[in-house]
């Protein structure tokens, strides 16, 4: 076997089944969707190209969703188990993985089967430094795809004809119940959380900040080039999570978003590795930093040698033209 022949995927938004079962058909495989939310989700699962569909309703959390489907692998003994890169479809898979005694890929940028037919996964390590290929070698494997190969994906799957759309009409649903707390776990409040909404795997241009800003008001100036160019605006990890100048969602690098933009300009930026990784899929990097010697210059395919407070303004200037 050359191919993994029966694939599960899982996500808890709707919208990331095309990409997923996308990434299943490269293998080779006729994919099953997971889907743990409400009716009107449902609708949208079904038309996301999959063969068939797995409700799982009722459960209130992960882990009571969990035990339901762990025992689902056990008697159906899919291939893999293919969830989207989120914190709960991560708890998910590893809760799944831990119940078969499965292997968990985390992360991967690419999917691939070997002669053998074992699932194979690259993903990067050392902050970008080196690429690992992993072995799926248990009978049942969970693999995590990278937000930007899911990205990838997804605009794959919107410009195939006939991907999706009217085959969700035929598509088949199985309902299982979950008993919430039948984990022992028991949910007693939910409170939302202030998030900030931007999808920077999605960006086609990039707009980076780095400590070079000394102000967090100064930022203003990497909004307005951003607007300049049609672009997200993304930053390093001390703008996020040391002066908290910036959302977690908008951090890029190792542990943050990896990204595959058409541009990606780095400003204030010292190119430290932990960061520049999560852009080494993009087509064109432009860098603007004052210290010659920064290391971005080194994987930058233009620099700019100035001051951002000098540098950035006359940018925008010359391309509002």
């Amino acid at each position: 076997m050359t191919r993994c022949e029966n694939v599960w995927v899982a996500a808890e938004d709707a919208s990331d089944y095309a990409a997923l079962v996308a990434v299943a058909r490269d293998l080779g495989a006729c994919a099953t969707a997971v889907w743990m939310g409400d009716e009107q989700g449902l609708d949208a699962v079904r038309g996301s190209g999959a063969g068939a569909v797995i409700h799982l309703a009722g459960g209130a959390l992960v882990e009571d969703g969990a035990q339901v489907l762990a025992q689902l692998a056990a008697e159906r003994t899919p291939d893999a188990l293919l969830v989207a890169p989120t914190k709960r479809m991560r708890l998910l898979g590893a809760c799944v993985a831990a119940r078969r005694g499965a292997c968990v890929m985390s992360d991967a940028t690419s999917l691939s089967v070997d002669e053998e037919g074992a699932l194979r996964a690259e993903r990067m390590v050392y902050g970008g430094g080196a690429v690992t290929v992993e072995r799926g070698v248990s009978a049942f494997v969970v693999a995590v795809p990278c937000a930007a190969l899911l990205a990838s994906k997804a605009a794959e799957a919107a410009e195939a004809p006939g991907a999706a759309g009217d085959a969700g009409a035929s598509c088949a649903v199985e309902t299982f119940a979950v008993q919430p707390g039948s984990s022992g776990i028991r949910l007693v409040e939910r409170r939302a959380r202030e998030v900030d909404a931007v999808n920077l795997s999605a960006a086609r241009n990039i707009v980076s900040v780095g400590r070079g800003f000394a102000a967090e008001e100064d930022l203003a100036l990497a909004y307005e080039l951003a607007r300049a160019v049609g672009a997200e605006v993304g930053c390093t990890r001390p703008v996020a999570e040391g002066s908290k100048w910036m959302a977690r969602e908008r951090y890029i690098g190792v542990s943050g978003a990896m990204l595959t933009p058409n541009l990606f300009i780095a400003v204030g930026v010292s190119g430290q590795v932990q960061h520049m990784v999560g852009a080494t899929g993009a087509k064109v990097v432009v860098a603007v930093n004052k210290d010659k010697g920064a290391p971005v210059f080194k994987q930058a395919d233009f620099g700019i040698v100035g001051d951002l407070y000098d540098v950035v303004p006359r940018l925008v200037a010359e391309l509002e033209r």
